[in-house]
């Protein structure tokens, strides 16, 4: 995927078919999870350098049909052949976006290399970010979100969702599902291959990097020492955020995907004084520059 930056992006919401990851154990921080800042320090004003990525492989490499279009096909070969069609949907979006929970269940679940309790996010390409879990509930994020950016998705996943409450990164592991969804449907307009109707396919992406800011401030704020520590954390959210934003960019100029509300809501999320708190935190982790480029503020 190219990136081309913008500004700020809906699925139908779903409960992940995949069981929490259970546990009472706190996560610790330590080397193989935040990076060594003398080693592995990320580029001068770039706060996405140096994610530590995990390799995935393609576990069925027979999957898929060219009518499914590349990323559809990549997320298909990802899933091992073991769950069957469980995860699987006509919609491919939706097949993106359910798909890529059972990818990130098994690896965080199977895969989980790095010592403490994590979650997996696969972002395409054979690539994947293992991600500790911060000392923080789910709830505690819902307080950091402005009354005004709490979008459609916000009742059924972030206050309906409680058995995900001891997995904060459940707020990122639909993200990611969210992202991957809009990678399908762009990849799918621009080459001549989506057939769906309208769908608002990257307001997902727009509404969830919201939430991601709060989640980042809930862990600041409440968890600093993990905040502080865990650069895999802070550069992985960073990373992402431009992904998703690039996403944004693309899709919302795109018929199938235009939507007013969603841009209704981006320009929320850049003015509204009620968002002021998220955006000052992000401009003082990861940069005015960067934040003034990649999120338009």
């Amino acid at each position: 995927m190219k990136l081309v930056v913008v500004a700020l992006s809906l699925v139908v919401g779903c409960n992940s078919s995949s069981s929490p990851v259970t546990g009472d154990d706190q996560p610790e921080v330590d080397a193989a999870v935040t990076g060594d800042a003398a080693l592995d320090a990320p580029a001068v004003d770039d706060p996405t350098a140096g994610v530590d990525w995990l390799t995935w492989p393609e576990q069925q490499p027979a999957f898929g049909q060219a009518s499914y279009g590349t990323d559809l096909v990549d997320i298909g070969r990802h899933l091992p052949a073991s769950y069957g069609t469980q995860y699987w949907d006509a919609s491919a979006i939706t097949a993106a976006h359910e798909t890529s929970h059972g990818i990130h269940a098994h690896l965080r679940n199977y895969e989980n290399h790095i010592g403490v309790r994590a979650n997996a996010f696969y972002v395409l390409g054979n690539k994947a970010a293992l991600v500790a879990e911060p000392a923080i509930r789910k709830q505690d994020i819902k307080a950091r979100i402005p009354a005004n950016l709490r979008g459609p998705r916000y009742q059924l996943y972030l206050v309906e969702q409680t058995a995900w409450d001891d997995t904060p990164l459940y707020v990122f592991d639909e993200w990611n599902a969210y992202l991957n969804g809009a990678e399908v449907g762009i990849d799918q307009v621009q080459h001549g291959l989506y057939t769906a109707g309208w769908t608002d396919a990257v307001m997902g992406p727009l509404e969830f990097s919201a939430y991601a800011i709060a989640t980042a401030k809930t862990v600041s704020d409440l968890d600093p020492t993990y905040f502080a520590a865990n650069l895999q954390f802070r550069r992985f959210t960073a990373w992402n955020l431009q992904r998703a934003m690039s996403l944004f960019g693309q899709g919302r100029a795109m018929t199938q995907f235009t939507y007013a509300d969603q841009d209704a809501y981006a320009a929320k999320l850049r003015s509204s004084p009620e968002a002021e708190p998220l955006r000052q935190f992000a401009r003082t982790t990861w940069g005015t520059a960067w934040c003034q480029t990649v999120l338009g503020f």
